[in-house]
């Protein structure tokens, strides 16, 4: 890929990660969705998992400013039209138990599987 690149001459590899150089745009989210890893039996429930190197002050627009504002816009927009898509935003310990639900063959809506296997933690006061 070309785009999002501090050197706009080198190419990179697609690594989803978040950040100044590699700010999300509309083309990248769509190659994110068009590569979207999915459970055998299960191609309608696709998996995306980005990354950030912490929250870093030199990152902050593309996490909480602009860029992340507009890649929010396009993912609700683009990808949350309750037809096609439903967009859900997860754990990691939610999308293991969504990838569990879809391994087991479960059907439906993903969400509704977040506490398949494991359980919400319990926070106890004191």
């Amino acid at each position: 890929r070309w785009r999002s690149r501090t050197h706009r001459f080198k190419p990179s590899i697609e690594a989803s990660n978040i950040s100044k150089s590699d700010y999300p745009f509309s083309e990248r989210i769509d190659y994110w969705v068009k590569n979207a890893v999915t459970v055998k039996g299960q191609p309608d429930w696709l998996f995306i998992k980005l990354h950030t190197h912490g929250c870093r002050e030199m990152d902050f627009d593309c996490l909480f400013g602009t860029s992340a504002g507009n890649m929010y816009s396009c993912l609700e927009t683009k990808y949350n039209d309750q037809k096609n898509y439903i967009l859900h935003y997860v754990t990691a310990r939610e999308t293991y138990n969504i990838v569990k639900a879809a391994e087991a063959g479960k059907q439906g809506n993903p969400g509704d599987y977040r506490d398949f296997e494991i359980p919400k933690y319990r926070y106890t006061v004191g």
